[in-house]
């Protein structure tokens, strides 16, 4: 018993780290630019699909391929800000029925070119370690320690650089922070850049671990949207806190009574609780 303990221990630390990528990406660009991003979840898609191709079609190593997917990803990311959510920035609905769509479009895109066939790029660790009679594999011992060194290095720049103090500064009071010097364009992109960087770094994290569909980015948005839900909107280190508890709800409730019921218990669990704090973990209220 102590070991199947351990195991879900494990398992639920690194499901964790991976929602915790998929949070804080999705909280940093509401805060910045107050808008749930329902696209998101395709921009975890395409790195997975990413470090897929970098690795298996190309024969990259898997450590190169990882700052190449993030960057592209992010890119991107900031394409699809100038290109189509700048023009209409202070328009929040049109941006959410264009979140909607590009996710549904990047869905179908990612059939026609990927295909329906599930892809994994294979072992990119191998080995395990035995903890207390649990088995933990290198790869999601990766996980943990790239994931927690990507939500340092975003803690560092948050705290300590100047973009970081600016976007801090904006997503306080945009006005305040514009009459300073900081340009609104500037944030916002530098925001889609992280945000969807942090997506593709966890579709690339789990590229070894689970099988790869084009359908993917759907279950990871609604994932990413609960535990920023339960974090309380726009706090990052609620949406850390929440996503490990989602991950230990997961892991314990998967092991005892499927993935079907427990998944239906969380998000019962999830609006129990909103309807008694519904600011969340270490949500504020809003004005």
């Amino acid at each position: 018993m102590t070991g199947q303990f351990y195991q879900i221990i494990i398992n639920a630390v690194s499901i964790g780290a991976i929602y915790a990528l998929l949070a804080l990406g999705l909280t940093l660009l509401f805060s910045v630019m107050d808008i749930l991003f329902f696209a998101h979840g395709a921009m975890y898609m395409f790195g997975a699909y990413a470090t897929y191709y970098l690795c298996n079609a190309l024969g990259f190593n898997y450590l190169l391929a990882l700052p190449m997917t993030i960057a592209g990803i992010g890119v991107f990311g900031m394409l699809i800000e100038r290109g189509l959510l700048r023009p209409i920035r202070n328009q929040h609905v049109a941006i959410l029925f264009l979140a909607l769509g590009l996710n549904s479009f990047f869905e179908s895109l990612g059939l026609m070119v990927f295909g329906l066939k599930p892809k994994n790029i294979g072992t990119v660790f191998p080995g395990q370690l035995h903890i207390g009679g649990a088995i933990l594999s290198w790869e999601r011992f990766a996980v943990v320690i790239i994931a927690l060194i990507a939500v340092l290095g975003l803690y560092l720049f948050l705290k300590y650089s100047r973009l970081g103090l600016g976007m801090r500064a904006f997503a306080d009071d945009p006005e305040t922070a514009e009459l300073q010097g900081i340009s609104n364009d500037t944030v916002c992109s530098l925001g889609f850049f992280i945000g969807c960087g942090l997506a593709a770094l966890a579709g690339l994290l789990v590229a070894p671990i689970f099988i790869l569909t084009p359908t993917m980015g759907s279950h990871a948005v609604l994932i990413a949207l609960l535990t920023i839900g339960l974090g309380g909107l726009g706090s990052i280190p609620g949406a850390l806190v929440a996503a490990f508890v989602i991950g230990i709800l997961e892991s314990f409730g998967t092991s005892f009574l499927g993935a079907d019921i427990t998944w239906g218990l969380i998000f019962i669990l999830v609006v129990v609780f909103l309807a008694v704090r519904p600011t969340g973990i270490m949500g504020v209220e809003r004005e």
